[in-house]
């Protein structure tokens, strides 16, 4: 069946989360911490990184932590810092080497184009909103937004449902094994793996395409078939 349908998750898939969250922890170091002799700001700032765990982690928590392993240049408390991240880390989104460009070319084929996210609906929509990518989408889905989150297969049968398209003529591009991967393909989309950050789970399916480009999409759309409709 030619594909009608191509979803994707945003962070890591669409847009470049780990640059975003460097060049957001630079800034964050810069406004809050000390620099002093034992640790560099670089030494700093990969510190944040690992804590943050790719965004797993959850915000609170690691506030928290920093909040007592970094010495600051004031007092601050957790509920500060979430306000710094809630109205600074959108502004660092950066796009995926070729996420613009492959964006486009579907659209040009007349291909429906769904965004699956999990995350607030603040600073996911922030993020969209940021890179522009808003008006390429047919239906954009956000886990707080409507109380489902990945890998549930019931948030892909959202995005189906709202693009009008069966599974069965659908594909779904994604980072994480088991919130991308395994979730669609327990809703019975094909799946594309982006092996970038993300180490495959041996216990879990494996997908049916694994690309390492997002170019790499319009090569698989044409080993399936894909028509334009």
């Amino acid at each position: 069946m030619p594909i009608q349908a191509v979803l994707f998750d945003l962070d890591n898939t669409l847009i470049n989360r780990r640059k975003a969250f460097q060049g957001y922890a630079e800034r964050f170091v810069d406004e809050f911490v000390v620099i002093g002799d034992s640790m560099s700001k670089t030494e700093i700032v990969e510190s944040i990184i690992a804590a943050d765990q790719d965004g797993y982690r959850k915000k609170r928590e690691l506030y928290t932590e920093l909040m007592t392993s970094l010495e600051m240049k004031s007092p601050v408390t957790a509920d500060r810092l979430l306000e710094y991240w809630f109205s600074e880390f959108f502004k660092h989104t950066v796009v995926m080497d070729g996420a613009i460009e492959l964006l486009e070319q579907l659209k040009l084929e007349q291909i429906k184009l769904g965004l699956i996210t999990n995350g607030s609906v603040h600073s996911q929509n922030s993020k969209i909103d940021q890179v522009q990518l808003r008006s390429y989408f047919d239906a954009i889905i956000v886990s707080d937004e409507v109380q489902l989150k990945k890998p549930d297969p019931k948030i892909f049968e959202l995005a189906l449902e709202r693009l009008g398209v069966s599974a069965a003529s659908s594909i779904y591009v994604g980072d994480h094994p088991r919130n991308d991967i395994t979730g669609a393909k327990s809703a019975g989309l094909g799946t594309v793996w982006i092996r970038e950050i993300e180490e495959w789970d041996e216990a879990s399916d494996k997908p049916d395409y694994m690309i390492r480009r997002l170019d790499e999409v319009g090569r698989i759309l044409e080993e399936l078939g894909s028509e334009a409709h």
